[in-house]
């Protein structure tokens, strides 16, 4: 099997678990709640048949925290942050679809909706696109820029929409740049629920008025948002670059084996 036999297989089960919560929902209901438990129980099937059935999974590392050594690490969460924020003002005038928005805005009104949003979507993602995509490239011999960008790509395919995919894009080189240097999902983990938190708390805090706020107004113009968006891409590039020239990534017992 090659390198590429891994992505394309988890892309095809994710794919797959996707149109079943589809056919579920049609004949269930779209209330929120619903959505919400299919959205969820869809991407878990999706990472039991990727564990069960194509052995890319090693949950042994991806989330064992003794393998990060925490202090260099603090250089990828503040890039990581900082990138989030410079692509957030850059992708601001792209606006998602009006029925995802929709349900977007419910879920983050509902219980089951925000464990969704926040926790079981990350680490599921976390888990599906960098420890089952990009970790089982690596671990069959594929160039660790790659196995990055292949994973960067299926996750920012997936959203199947082109606000989210283009902020997702970066996102997942950001993603897979800290999974490939600390060898586990932690940090990306902790990264992504942040940034899902950020944005469940605005849609919950704004809801309707969600569209009508923008990084122009918080910065005072376009040019300004613009520019402090550069600025924030420059120290993201720098904490990366630092963080990727001089991480050293500790070895488990059982990788050394």
């Amino acid at each position: 099997m090659t390198v590429f036999s891994s992505p394309i297989l988890t892309l095809l089960i994710f794919l797959a678990a996707q149109g079943l919560g589809a056919v579920l929902l049609f004949f269930l209901g779209m209330d929120v709640t619903t959505f919400s438990l299919i959205a969820a129980g869809v991407n878990i099937l999706a990472l039991l048949c990727c564990h069960l059935f194509l052995h890319n999974m090693r949950l042994a590392t991806a989330f064992d925290a003794s393998l990060i050594r925490w202090r260099p690490a603090m250089l990828a969460v503040a890039g990581g942050i900082l990138g989030a924020i410079s692509i957030s003002i850059l992708t601001d005038n792209v606006e998602l679809p009006e029925a995802m928005k929709q349900m977007s805005l419910a879920m983050s009104h509902n219980l089951f909706g925000l464990i969704t949003l926040i926790i079981i979507g990350p680490i599921s993602e976390e888990l599906l696109f960098r420890e089952a995509i990009e970790g089982e490239m690596l671990r069959r011999g594929a160039s660790p820029w790659t196995a990055i960008l292949v994973s960067a790509l299926a996750f920012s395919t997936i959203h199947f929409n082109l606000a989210q995919g283009l902020y997702a894009l970066p996102i997942g080189i950001m993603f897979g740049i800290i999974y490939y240097k600390t060898g586990n999902i932690i940090l990306t983990s902790l990264l992504h629920i942040i940034n899902n938190g950020i944005a469940a708390a605005q849609l919950n805090i704004l809801g309707q008025d969600i569209d009508d706020a923008s990084f122009a107004d918080l910065f005072g113009s376009k040019p300004t948002a613009y520019a402090a968006s550069a600025l924030f891409a420059l120290l993201c590039i720098a904490l990366m670059t630092r963080f990727w020239r001089t991480y050293r990534r500790r070895t488990s017992t059982s990788e050394s084996q």
